[in-house]
């Protein structure tokens, strides 16, 4: 998912491009509303994070602009706590409105949240994704490794199955016990059950579970399935 960035902030431009390559996004940046457009028109842009304040026009002009012509989510970010101004930009076409200094895990809950609602995730039991010997059959919940069944219990399928089929995103841990409640209505899950499920998928699937080669931790944040064999 690409994921663009318009502010005229450059620290903050750069903290937040970090954090969200980080959490797995793909960034491109603009610190003007008119190269920001033009970004828009000329590649796809999945998710835009807008700051009010822009040194050519205002971020709500922006977004007027842009919803004009797209249904590309926005978030506006600013200081400005005014009710009015919020109201406005809602208005105006922004789905959501976070006010500066704000927590970046706020804000990519907040994305989550979004993207959620606009853009559903298909349920496709069909598919059969591979990575490495393993074949994981989303219709049957069933894992393979050559011939050989892997047991997997309804939770860490579901673990699995939440990361292989977004690989390169970072799930954090309060996702995935909303994954394990969606899915398991008997199951209690708490966070530091998420952590031992991890522990046990890695000890069925990873060569080496001290170094994994699949599910990988992001410190701070949660995990994720790696795009490609390392």
């Amino acid at each position: 998912m690409v994921v663009l960035i318009v502010d005229d902030d450059s620290a903050i431009v750069h903290n937040l491009g970090e954090w969200l390559t980080q959490a797995g996004y793909s960034v491109c940046t603009a610190h003007t509303a008119a190269r920001a457009i033009e970004i828009v028109n000329s590649q796809p842009i999945d998710f835009a994070i807008i700051d009010l304040m822009l040194p050519d026009r205002q971020g709500w002009h922006l977004v007027k602009t842009l919803r004009q012509q797209s249904s590309l989510p926005v978030i506006v970010i600013s200081a400005i706590t005014d009710l009015s101004r919020r109201v406005q930009l809602l208005t105006s076409g922004a789905d959501d409105y976070l006010v500066k200094p704000f927590d970046p895990r706020e804000l990519l809950a907040r994305m989550e949240a979004i993207q959620r609602r606009l853009l559903p995730l298909t349920d496709d039991r069909s598919t059969e994704v591979t990575f490495g010997p393993y074949r994981v059959n989303l219709r049957d919940k069933t894992t393979v490794r050559g011939t050989d069944d892997v047991k997997l219990t309804p939770s860490e399928f579901t673990i699995l199955q939440t990361l292989v089929t977004s690989p390169g995103r970072v799930y954090s841990r309060d996702q995935l016990l909303d994954k394990l409640h969606d899915a398991i209505a008997d199951d209690a899950p708490t966070p530091r059950s998420i952590d031992v499920h991890i522990g046990t998928l890695r000890g069925k699937l990873e060569a080496n579970p001290k170094r994994p080669r699949w599910i990988e931790t992001v410190w701070g944040l949660g995990y994720r399935f790696r795009r490609e064999d390392p």
